[in-house]
């Protein structure tokens, strides 16, 4: 079958490798789409992350095409997502209620995790059916379930924040993941929404998914929002950085408001400076998020099918397998202005 290897930093090749037969326990997969995450675009150009000969492809949807030996789960012909394994139901993680952090879960993901083989291919091969495969639910396009990893993360990072209804919210980053943390915060009861980012696309597609103001995150911007937006309260209740550098985290730590909470989604490998001495005496509370849980994306769905979650504000492309490692340079290079590019290995 085909499949798209990584090879190392600039280096991806279409190759044919033997197509996966399901064994006991395990799921055979037939891909449909498989979106390239920012982890994968990370990967492409930075070292350390995936190692040579992994197949990529960590977000996909397809059709159940073979079920093993002792597989309750799910039945051939039935609509998955594939998403992280994690809930290995033995670490200290997972018996606290916090499968998105089991300490098994990244080194076993498909497209991730070293030598496996993710879903930038034409099947893919479940081996924790019960954690991993996600149903996806009559009346939902396979378009919309394919972005369950890009919403995903930001409607875990709003349930995690200490967000209220009334509050107000900041969100740095108007990507993918900030528009899904706008929209959150807006059903989790935010009376205001304020969203910043550089680029004016983004911009407008925050304000259609519920921001109430969108700017760009010039320091005239910051200064009036805190004089006319922030005043009473002296800043916002949660600030959000969804952009991944530092120069948002320092947005979010000028906007938030004493005790307040500043919440970081973000990947960046840049290190930040902090001065605790300024810092402390505001009692911010730093937190991070990480991912999402097996039962946050069955809510998603939920949310999705009864119009309560748009998805029609997250833009998509499609491109085949071959084009890969081409729509991964030209989101590196600003080519691509899309939320998600989706590869098709059955074609577009």
């Amino acid at each position: 079958m085909k499949a798209v290897r990584y090879n190392g930093v600039q280096n991806m090749k279409l190759v044919e490798i033997d197509k996966p037969q399901a064994g006991p326990g395990e799921v055979l997969v037939r891909v449909i789409y498989c979106g390239i995450c920012g982890t994968d675009i990370h990967a492409y150009r930075s070292e350390g992350i995936l190692s040579p000969g992994t197949i990529p492809g960590h977000e996909s949807v397809g059709i159940v095409e073979e079920v093993g030996e002792g597989v309750t789960c799910v039945k051939a012909g039935d609509r998955v997502a594939v998403g992280p394994p994690g809930d290995c139901g033995h670490c200290y993680s997972c018996n606290t209620g916090h499968p998105n952090t089991c300490a098994h879960a990244f080194p076993n993901t498909l497209g991730i995790g070293p030598g496996t083989q993710g879903a930038y291919a034409e099947y893919i091969l479940s081996r924790f059916p019960q954690n991993e495969l996600f149903l996806i639910p009559e009346g939902m396009e396979l378009e919309q379930a394919v972005l369950f990893d890009l919403v995903g993360v930001g409607f875990h990072a709003v349930r995690r924040s200490q967000l209220r209804l009334g509050d107000i919210a900041v969100v740095f980053g108007c990507g993918s993941v900030g528009l899904s943390v706008v929209q959150s915060a807006k059903l989790a009861g935010a009376r205001q929404v304020i969203a910043f980012d550089m680029k004016p696309a983004c911009l407008e597609r925050a304000l259609t998914a519920g921001a109430d103001l969108a700017l760009e995150p010039t320091a005239e911007n910051l200064q009036m929002t805190k004089e006319k937006y922030l005043s009473h309260e002296g800043g916002a209740h949660v600030c959000f950085e969804a952009a991944g550098n530092v120069h948002a985290l320092y947005g979010c730590i000028d906007l938030c408001m004493p005790n307040g909470q500043i919440m970081s989604i973000g990947s960046d490998p840049n290190p930040a400076q902090i001065r605790t001495a300024a810092l402390g005496p505001m009692e911010y509370d730093l937190k991070f998020s990480f991912t999402y849980t097996k039962e946050e994306i069955h809510q998603l769905f939920e949310m999705i099918c009864s119009g309560k979650f748009r998805t029609d504000i997250f833009t998509i492309c499609k491109a085949p397998l071959e084009k890969a490692e081409q729509m991964i340079i030209d989101q590196i290079q600003g080519r691509l202005d899309v939320a998600r590019v989706l590869l098709a290995p059955e074609g577009c």
